[in-house]
């Protein structure tokens, strides 16, 4: 019996043993569980995404765009750092931007206009940073995404088709005598050729005769505007960055021209009229875009964004020195400048 009760004695130390050494390893493992996700919800907290944004050129309609999608990012809650650069209108500066941001990896690249996505989305695929774009007129065209499925790899964005056919109203609601319409733009951006080609179908269904003026460079806007005056009753210029860019000198050679635009922000420095998409709300729209990617979702996933919201702007000063009647009913659906 004693004996008996030993052995039973040794079996009870053991099992408490045991128990001991179970209670602290859980003890440890509980202690080491708090303190990883304590450090989780630290690191979360503390964590700042950097964002690189782009743009082919420094001009009031796409600082427009980059704004919004700032103010949209910042109001996200997310901690922000942002990266901004401009190729100043050259394309091999561009290629030199999406090399930096290739090799910076940023958690986003937001690339403003077709000529920076299109430079950015090849160096972003090789190092698979996803992209949201803004401001790009055809991404289809651009080889962007897919035009089935509005979706492209590890990329998203939102487009800025101008409304042609409003704007062609708009011209032949301000000058309905107008038959001659010049179209301005650089053939080496290819949102304005796609835009271009929109121009003369729209056009010629209402009864409109296009004259083309290509212009490769801001250099060269001196020798065309001269070749411009006198040949045609008014001038478009597309969402083209390289003639926005030389706005002034247009505006400066072509006084007594109707010059009407694609964006607001070019009838403030001066155009008549446009029949456009602010700006400001592309912007916006690519930063809720941006939010949800930074968010967890996948871009390839996020069906591309077209802007449609259409609003005419009109210059009420370039409108009387031009000695052009702005009907009512225009006037008062319109917004209107009164200065140029």
């Amino acid at each position: 019996m004693h004996g008996d009760g030993g052995i039973i004695t040794v079996v009870d130390e053991l099992l408490s043993i045991v128990q001991c050494y179970v209670c602290r390893s859980s003890m440890f493992k509980l202690i080491i569980a708090l303190f990883t996700l304590t450090l989780n919800i630290f690191c979360a907290a503390e964590a700042k995404y950097l964002i690189a944004i782009t743009k082919i050129a420094p001009h009031p309609s796409l600082d427009l765009i980059a704004k919004g999608i700032k103010d949209e990012l910042e109001n996200s809650g997310l901690e922000i750092e942002f990266q901004a650069d401009t190729a100043q209108g050259n394309i091999s500066t561009a290629v030199q931007i999406a090399k930096k941001y290739a090799a910076l990896k940023p958690a986003l690249i937001i690339p403003i206009t077709t000529p920076s996505a299109q430079t950015v989305y090849k160096a972003a695929l090789s190092q698979n940073i996803p992209v949201v774009y803004a401001g790009v007129s055809d991404p289809v065209a651009a080889h962007l995404i897919d035009a089935a499925t509005r979706r492209g790899q590890n990329i998203t964005g939102v487009s800025d088709l101008p409304p042609i056919a409003e704007q062609i109203k708009l011209i032949r609601t301000l000058q309905p005598s107008a038959q001659r319409i010049g179209v301005l733009y650089n053939p080496g951006e290819p949102n304005s050729v796609v835009l271009v080609e929109l121009f003369k179908k729209q056009a010629a269904a209402q009864g409109v005769k296009i004259f083309l003026f290509p212009c490769p460079s801001v250099m060269e806007l001196v020798a065309i505007t001269k070749r411009i005056h006198g040949t045609v009753d008014a001038l478009y210029i597309p969402n083209d960055n390289t003639i926005i860019s030389g706005l002034n000198i247009v505006l400066n050679n072509l006084p007594n021209m109707p010059v009407y635009a694609s964006d607001p922000e070019s009838v403030a420095r001066g155009c008549l009229a446009s029949a456009a998409i602010s700006q400001y709300q592309i912007g916006q729209e690519a930063g809720k875009l941006a939010v949800r990617v930074l968010k967890g979702e996948d871009p390839s996933s996020i069906a591309a964004v077209e802007a449609s919201a259409t609003q005419v702007t009109i210059n009420q000063q370039a409108a009387a020195r031009l000695k052009i009647n702005i009907p009512a009913d225009l006037l008062q659906n319109a917004q209107v400048i009164t200065g140029e």
